[in-house]
């Protein structure tokens, strides 16, 4: 059963807290909402997750359109490390939904995360580079 953790939705926060938030990511990821999934990320954050790295206005049309399809996340902490204000999170991950043609997705594989502690004092998404193992149609 998954544990539920109150959000600040207006400035989200993914904390220092290995399993807080790898809740708050799965949460805001499965919640569908692309705008509220790119708060998690600094303004100047890469994201890999479309295979290609994206920033800004990019990245953000990317998760909406992604996460509009409502896939669901499971994902799974392998290891965290803290160093003052960075923070190095790997994580094996497994995506399930359907595409934009309706065909079944299933996506999984490994992700190194690196978080940044921001000016007030939020921890946010810096690199995202999700690595699929298995790109498998259904």
């Amino acid at each position: 059963m998954a544990i539920t953790v109150d959000i600040d939705y207006d400035k989200p926060d993914l904390t220092d807290d290995t399993d807080q938030q790898n809740e708050i990511f799965l949460q805001v990821f499965n919640s569908g909402d692309g705008e509220l999934f790119d708060r998690l990320y600094r303004q100047d954050a890469i994201s890999n997750f479309s295979g290609t790295p994206l920033t800004g206005a990019e990245r953000l049309k990317f998760f909406k359109d992604f996460l509009a399809l409502k896939p669901a996340l499971q994902a799974k902490v392998t290891h965290s490390y803290v160093a003052g204000d960075v923070a190095l999170i790997g994580v094996e991950f497994r995506i399930d939904g359907t595409d934009a043609d309706g065909k079944p997705l299933h996506i999984e594989g490994k992700c190194t995360d690196v978080l940044r502690r921001v000016e007030d004092g939020r921890w946010l998404m810096a690199v995202d580079r999700p690595v699929a193992g298995s790109l498998l149609p259904e």
